[in-house]
């Protein structure tokens, strides 16, 4: 009979702990550090704007959001890194526009399956910029220099928003531009600053510091209507030039997140999309007011966007002959 009361007891021990293991509520999400990968360099726009995100997270979820900088191939990196990590909703990703156009490409390395957007937390216009003291002293010196000459334009990477953009003007318009690529932001400023190029493709609000200063000036603005703050610097529009492409900065999640992690963290969005923070952000980056989606309309605006530079390229190819 000792035998048959030691398996009892340990029988009725094991459904004990079984009990009590099941009754024992479920961890709330999130429990730990979320990671906040960032896949541009530090000191720019995408670094900055992570941070202040990152910020605003943290005092919702209650837990710290790092940021940490994974750079290198025009974002490939860092995109390589969520990819590789489980789909748990502790590494969120700050995709932008420069990286959601690898995914329009032909042959596209990442899907737009791949990621879940977040939100959308910033819309703004492009330009091309000069030194304050270039010789180009207007958009149309640059048409003239470009018959006779390479005009070389810092942007950020092969693949990305300004390399298509400098495409477009020497396929379709016939110019002669050629891309030069930093990866990392401060080079690429250096690059027009030193004399090293003759024009930068960016965003007017990265560049708030060096115009104020008037150390750069913009040539051409890439906006339906003049910017504000510079009212005698022409757009593409009123140059019928088709190639107009919105920069904005998104986060992401790894598709297959649970829906409850995802919500949770959309959720943090929408309350840092309503703080004073976030909305000095938008004004510092010269964003457009109205520049926050969320959730899945903020899925069906990237996926909008990449359908409409994959129709635009396709049109720019067309022009050029193939």
């Amino acid at each position: 009979m000792r035998c048959d009361v030691r398996v009892l007891r340990s029988i009725t021990g094991l459904l004990v702990a079984g009990m009590i293991f099941a009754a024992a509520p479920a961890r709330a999400f999130p429990d730990r550090p979320i990671n906040m990968i960032v896949p541009w360099g530090v000191g720019g726009g995408g670094d900055r704007v992570g941070r202040i995100i990152a910020g605003l997270m943290s005092a919702k979820l209650g837990v710290s959001v790092p940021v940490i900088n994974v750079t290198g191939a025009a974002s490939q990196v860092g995109l390589n890194k969520v990819l590789g990590e489980p789909a748990d909703g502790y590494n969120v990703i700050e995709i932008t526009s420069d990286s959601y156009i690898l995914f329009a490409a032909t042959n596209p390395k990442f899907k737009l399956s791949d990621f879940t957007a977040l939100a959308v937390v910033d819309q703004q216009p492009s330009g091309f910029f000069v030194r304050e003291d270039s010789p180009l002293k207007t958009w149309a010196d640059v048409l003239q220099a470009a018959k006779s000459r390479t005009v070389t334009v810092a942007g950020s990477g092969f693949g990305t928003q300004s390399d298509v953009t400098v495409n477009y003007f020497d396929k379709a318009q016939g110019l002669k531009f050629v891309s030069v690529p930093f990866d990392d932001p401060g080079l690429r400023w250096n690059s027009l600053l030193g004399g090293h190029t003759d024009l930068l493709y960016a965003q007017f609000g990265d560049l708030t510091s060096f115009l104020t200063g008037k150390q750069l000036r913009p040539i051409l603005a890439f906006a339906e209507n003049r910017v504000p703050d510079y009212p005698a610097i022409p757009t593409v529009k009123e140059f019928n030039y088709h190639i107009n492409i919105t920069h904005f900065r998104a986060f992401a999640v790894k598709q297959g997140t649970d829906a409850s992690q995802y919500d949770a963290l959309v959720s943090a969005m929408n309350t840092a999309s309503q703080s004073p923070d976030y909305k000095k952000m938008l004004a510092d980056e010269a964003a457009v007011p109205d520049s926050y989606v969320a959730g899945h309309a903020a899925q069906a605006y990237v996926q909008k966007w990449v359908a409409d530079l994959q129709a635009l390229i396709a049109k720019s190819s067309e022009k050029s002959g193939g």
